[in-house]
């Protein structure tokens, strides 16, 4: 039961050093490497792109920090669910 809870950290693990995309509940998409995550899905971004939710502007950052609460969905590439398995 515990291994259930604990696979998208593990995976967000293996994920560290890829690009991802990170939708947040009021709409906005970070797209951008994982550098870091911790225990509550803080995520911890470098090389960003932020897109509003209307999809008409754009922000480059060097980094962002995300809170987890604030996620809605993670997207990383299948390379990364290759080496997970």
């Amino acid at each position: 039961m515990l291994f259930r809870f604990q696979l998208p950290l593990s995976l967000l693990k293996t994920a560290q050093g890829h690009p991802m995309l990170v939708e947040l509940k009021n709409g906005e998409t970070y797209n951008g490497h994982l550098v870091n995550c911790d225990t509550w899905m803080n995520i911890h971004l470098r090389e960003v792109i932020c897109t509003s939710k209307d999809g008409d502007r754009f922000w480059r950052m060097p980094e962002c920090y995300i809170r987890g609460n604030t996620i809605k969905y993670l997207r990383v590439p299948d390379e990364v669910y290759l080496v997970f398995h």
